[in-house]
């Protein structure tokens, strides 16, 4: 933690005084929280805002039934030996193994 000083209004003062003492709790803990709390919601608000959520659900991907929810069941299979190996890129006629 770091020590700082600041300036309260006498109205900011008295109010954070009666709070404290409702929470049972010191002023410095409650400012902490209250500033923690306008520390997320500000957070949440900029990611919210953030023009690179426009892009989501513009493009579609390959039909092959691997989605975001069915990723970790694609790569982290324990039935390969059973399953037929997918070939991309060296489809063709001439693909020797």
């Amino acid at each position: 933690m770091k020590r700082v000083q600041l300036i309260l209004e006498a109205w900011q003062h008295d109010w954070l005084a009666v709070e404290a003492e409702k929470s049972n709790t010191s002023m410095s803990a409650l400012l902490r929280d209250l500033l923690s709390d306008a520390i997320e919601r500000r957070q949440a608000t900029t990611i919210a805002e953030d023009p690179i959520w426009g892009i989501i659900g513009m493009a579609e991907g390959p039909d092959d039934g691997v989605t975001s929810e069915t990723l970790d069941e694609f790569l982290y299979r324990t039935d390969w030996s059973e399953r037929e190996l997918r070939r991309v890129a060296e489809d063709g006629p001439d693909f020797d193994r």
